[in-house]
């Protein structure tokens, strides 16, 4: 085997491994939008069967030896990042059988459907048996893949290459102690924004037409783009040029939905512009869970809540909802859309109180992968944690512990990168706030100015580096989370008039 052939070799492998996982993702995001659902237990025993034809193809032998092969070769900067990422993922494919893969497989989404049915009917026990099995799992797979390490460590470097327990229990410990003492001085203020006008009834339908036209704003365009609607909204990037987005509709709250689509346009421009030239490859083209929340959350709260965005949209939100808003103005409506408030529900948090939902999370999953949570009493530690941190307690599970979708796919380790991509997301915004006048581009709607500047910072670069490297050549420094501090506080400290 020469350098060329290997090359040669592993592109068309990966490409047969790719056509596999577009086949898998197109029948997962049908299986969580528009699928019947009494199809899932027939698709249940089928998309494991597929997996396992991915596991055969990711433990080729010949695969195996061009992934050792090229690993030893100095092929330059895109491909030697390429065959890096390939050889990690290879040696943690190896570690499993084809038949353990489709095991898990196939509990995950069980687990899914009776997290579903759970959170549909308030019932716990519904869900709980498949959550202690799939937090079993991952302990016997963290246990196989590196013994010597904690098992959560290995989990949150899935998800964001380079980051582990230290540095997270650092970063959370900085949240803890600089906007825990703010929000309990927020909460005696709550009479001074009036948000009640954003709870009342506002028709499914006509909320639909106003996502279309905030995404005709943003100029996501449905030549590559798609809307669904789901339980719990999330994106399924296909490829650069079919991203799939969804919501979720409630009729007495019409920020949720608002900030869930542009929360999740975020995450596809992310995946529609990066560079054309990794589409070839399998690891290059997908961004690490944080850096993706991180241009998620920027454009949710960092651009979507600030006055300049809503210039030109507000007319035509007050168009579809005369009754409830004809009598509030914009600046009425960016201060409610700002308020913050201890509540039950993550995805619908204020930006200042939102980390502590993530760093509830994050407490709660380091001590089940420690052993130093009852798995019998999930939802009550859950509670517990409410109480500590934010005074408040769920009077049923379907706003508690059922309410993300996360712990249903197994995905213990990618909470933190929601409260990671936010402080990422403060530091991009510092950045581009001395390059640019963002409220005078919102305010002509040249929002294509904002994803332009996005894409060439940031989303062009793909998985070529760490988040590290990206803020790096994107603003100069290292990751710094006092930025995101400093925003936080400034921010509500002037909303909410405290020195």
């Amino acid at each position: 085997m020469n350098k060329k052939e290997a090359i040669s070799f592993y592109k068309q492998h990966i490409k047969k491994i790719k056509a596999y996982r577009l086949v898998l993702s197109t029948t997962l995001f049908d299986r969580r939008t528009i699928a019947p659902k009494d199809g899932n237990a027939y698709r249940n025993e089928m998309l494991p069967i597929v997996q396992g034809e991915v596991y055969q193809l990711q433990t080729d032998p010949k695969y195996i030896e061009t992934v050792l092969y090229l690993a030893e070769l100095d092929l330059g900067e895109v491909m030697n990042r390429e065959i890096s990422l390939a050889k990690k993922s290879l040696e943690n494919t190896l570690k499993f059988t084809k038949e353990e893969m489709m095991e898990f497989s196939m509990t995950e989404m069980m687990a899914n459907d009776a997290w579903l049915k759970a959170k549909k009917n308030n019932d716990y026990g519904t869900f709980e048996p498949g959550l202690v099995k799939l937090i079993e799992l991952r302990k016997k797979q963290a246990q196989k893949r590196d013994p010597k390490k904690n098992a959560y460590d290995i989990f949150l470097d899935d998800f964001q290459e380079g980051m582990d327990r230290k540095k997270y229990d650092h970063f959370f410990s900085l949240v803890k102690k600089e906007l825990l003492p703010l929000i309990k001085k927020i909460n005696r203020k709550q009479d001074l924004i009036d948000d009640s006008f954003l709870y009342k009834y506002y028709p499914v339908e006509l909320q639909a037409k106003f996502s279309k036209d905030i995404l005709d704003y943003i100029n996501f365009s449905s030549d590559w783009g798609y809307l669904g609607e789901t339980e719990h909204p999330f994106t399924n990037g296909l490829c650069r040029n079919d991203i799939r987005i969804t919501t979720h509709y409630y009729d007495h709250n019409i920020a949720a939905a608002i900030y869930s689509v542009i929360h999740e346009a975020g995450h596809g421009f992310y995946g529609h512009q990066v560079d054309p030239k990794f589409d070839d490859y399998m690891f290059l083209s997908h961004a690490s869970s944080g850096m993706h929340e991180s241009q998620s959350r920027f454009l949710e709260n960092y651009i979507g809540r600030r006055r300049s965005f809503f210039k030109l949209l507000y007319g035509k939100l007050q168009e579809y909802f005369p009754e409830n808003l004809e009598n509030v103005s914009l600046d009425q409506f960016i201060a409610a859309v700002n308020v913050s408030k201890c509540t039950l529900i993550r995805t619908a948090a204020d930006e200042l109180t939102y980390p502590i939902h993530i760093m509830i999370r994050y407490e709660l999953e380091k001590d089940i992968f420690a052993g130093k949570a009852d798995l019998s009493k999930l939802d009550e530690l859950w509670d517990e944690k409410y109480q500590k941190y934010l005074g408040i307690h769920a009077d049923n599970v379907s706003e508690g512990i059922l309410q993300d979708i996360h712990w249903s796919n197994a995905s213990f380790g990618y909470f933190p990168t929601y409260a990671l991509g936010s402080a990422i997301g403060a530091q991009l915004m510092h950045k581009m706030q001395e390059d640019i006048d963002v409220d005078a581009i919102l305010e002509k709607g040249q929002f294509k100015k904002i994803t332009d500047y996005l894409k060439k910072n940031v989303q062009c670069y793909g998985n070529l580096y760490d988040f590290e490297e990206v803020l790096m050549r994107s603003t100069g420094e290292n990751f710094n989370p006092q930025y995101y501090i400093d925003y936080l506080k400034n921010k509500y400290s002037a909303i909410y008039k405290i020195k």
